[in-house]
């Protein structure tokens, strides 16, 4: 097995995102229903639709968007993606098409009200962060070089349980952070919306992090933490978390902890309570598509060819989605093939 690298794999980790209830918000006098949207390839095509699934048993594609770069969601009526001409805003129908930043050709994450978005560049030196906002492109920071590297095969690739690139917004706009752990010295920001620099660490082997209400968790070699308030507390002691999704809800997260034979086991913990309620052996890549409904890749037991070695540090993919009801526990098989985005966002 070949692994492509830094920038394949935070682009997909960026853009692996959590998303909205299960069913519409209920008609008010202050405004329509909302509904629930997801960026999704579906089974038998590589190109990348905007779903609606409002009704989970019912969903219905809004448009199709053909095969492009890094799709995100604005808001629930635009979305964003990487062309030929940098970062590109358009309706859910995919045009028109307005260029937002011919300068933002890699790794970028909106405000929760779409007025500003925080990109990365790539040099020798590192990675700087920007921020755009009202015309204005400012540079926040930078972090030392990623370093490179690849696997030959699944024995020798156990730092894929580590290696995440995770820029973002907090659910209430005033907080931005950059958590990411490569093969070089890793790198934790986080400033306020304006600007200021909050927290800096390039040592410490964070990773893997996730915002909830106005809490970021992440991974570092004790476990799992938590930073709130200004202050960083541990969450789940001894936990070594992967990739980790909010939900829409707020107060629950979702993620992968692999076992000693290198199978994934997907977790929900309530972030109040901490209590954990493991949903699944042999499913990884979880993500909410709603506060109720979970979808996940399956794995399979390895063959002679994939070189897993006596203790593989993951299984490969099966080849099979799924999507799980956490309310009456049902997994049921997905067309979905990989997600994007979905909308709305964690809270």
């Amino acid at each position: 097995m070949r692994t492509e690298w830094l920038g394949t794999l935070a682009a997909t980790a960026l853009v692996t995102v959590a998303c909205g209830s299960i069913s519409a918000t209920p008609p008010s006098a202050s405004g329509p229903a909302i509904r629930n949207l997801a960026l999704v390839t579906l089974r038998g095509s590589n190109d990348i639709v905007v779903r609606d699934i409002t009704d989970i048993d019912h969903p219905m594609t809004v448009s199709t968007l053909g095969q492009i770069s890094m799709p995100m969601f604005v808001s629930g009526t635009e979305l964003s993606y990487l062309d030929g001409s940098g970062l590109v805003r358009t309706p859910l129908s995919g045009s028109p098409k307005t260029v937002v930043s011919s300068q933002i050709t890699g790794v970028f994450a909106w405000s929760p009200d779409g007025s500003a978005v925080v990109y990365a560049t790539q040099s020798n030196s590192g990675t700087g962060l920007h921020q755009l906002n009202a015309g204005e492109d400012r540079l926040l920071g930078s972090t030392p070089g990623e370093g490179i590297g690849g696997c030959e095969s699944i024995e020798g690739c156990a730092i894929a349980n580590s290696l995440d690139f995770r820029l973002s917004y907090s659910p209430d706009g005033t907080s931005i952070s950059l958590v990411t752990s490569g093969f070089g010295v890793g790198a934790f920001r986080l400033w306020s919306s304006d600007g200021k620099l909050v927290k800096t660490s390039d040592s410490q082997g964070e990773t893997m992090s996730a915002w909830s209400g106005k809490s970021l968790y992440f991974r570092d070699s004790s476990g799992v933490e938590v930073w709130r308030d200004g202050t960083v507390s541990s969450f789940l002691p001894g936990v070594a978390w992967i990739k980790p999704k909010a939900s829409p809800g707020g107060g629950q997260i979702v993620y992968s902890a692999r076992d000693s034979d290198g199978w994934a086991h997907t977790y929900v913990v309530d972030t109040t309570t901490r209590n954990v309620r493991e949903i699944k052996v042999g499913r990884s890549g979880a993500v909410f598509l709603t506060s109720r409904y979970v979808w996940y890749q399956g794995e399979r037991a390895c063959a002679p060819a994939d070189g897993c070695g006596l203790q593989p540090p993951f299984h490969p993919l099966s080849g099979m989605t799924y999507i799980y009801d956490l309310q009456n526990g049902i997994e049921t098989e997905s067309d979905i093939t990989a997600v994007f985005d979905v909308w709305p966002h964690p809270a």
